[in-house]
Order: C-alpha cells, then sequence, then structure tokens
C-alpha cells in the first residue's frame, strides 16, 4: 500500500462557535452538515468542539483529494465506527473521487486548547 494522498486541517472550536451562535448559524449548519452529524454534536456537552472537528475533517479530505471540482460539504459525513474510530461515508463527487483512486480513507480526529485538528490519508487499496 502507498500514501496517494494526504490532507490535515485545524480548526479554531471559538470560530465555529461563532458563527454556529451567529445570524446564519442554522444556515452554516445545514450547508455543512449531515442531518446525522447535526444530531451526533447537538448530543454532545462541548458541541462547537464536535462540530470544529467535523469541520477540519471534510477541509482535510479535500486537501487530500486535491480540492476537485464540485464537491459538497454534504458528500461527506464524518461517523464512528463500530471499532469507535472516526470514519467517512461518503457520496458525490467525493465517492467518486475517491473510488477513481480505489482508495481507501484513513481519518484520525483530535482536539486540545480550543483547536479543532484532523488528518485524512488516503492509501492505495
Amino acid at each position: 500500500m502507498a500514501v496517494i494522498g494526504l490532507g490535515m486541517d485545524v480548526c479554531a472550536v471559538e470560530r465555529i462557535a461563532r458563527v454556529l451562535a451567529g445570524p446564519n448559524g442554522a444556515r452554516f449548519r445545514a450547508r455543512v452538515y449531515t442531518p446525522g452529524e447535526i444530531a451526533t454534536c447537538e448530543g454532545r456537552s462541548e458541541a462547537a468542539t464536535a462540530y470544529a472537528a467535523r469541520f477540519a475533517a471534510k477541509e482535510a479530505l479535500v486537501k487530500a483529494l486535491g480540492a476537485p471540482a464540485g464537491v459538497r460539504w454534504q458528500d461527506m459525513e464524518v461517523l464512528r465506527a463500530a471499532s469507535g474510530a472516526p470514519t467517512f461515508a461518503l457520496s458525490g463527487v467525493a465517492a467518486r473521487e475517491v473510488a477513481a483512486r480505489k482508495a481507501r480513507v484513513l481519518l484520525a480526529l483530535t482536539h486540545d486548547g480550543g483547536v479543532a485538528a484532523a488528518t485524512v490519508v488516503l492509501d492505495s487499496a
């Protein structure tokens, strides 16, 4: 197996908290996050941190894919696998791009000190 794509992103939790609490917060939430992600984040005591981690994950995946034209936020849903590890459910352009590369997507999330971060590795399957 070989690494065929790598993306990393960091996101300030406070920035996401401000956007979500602002006048366009509901619109931002609906545009960027899937209903499943919204339910997961809203169920957490630190909802802004969960939203920020998912935002970073989506940005990291876009970077790993080389920012393909037409990719949408809703094409990427961050889930927890049965093992507890974060993973993606992909659709649309994101799914097509990963399939075209015959890639496996690996995702790592972390947060500390008001910052959420994500790293995505695409490896040849």
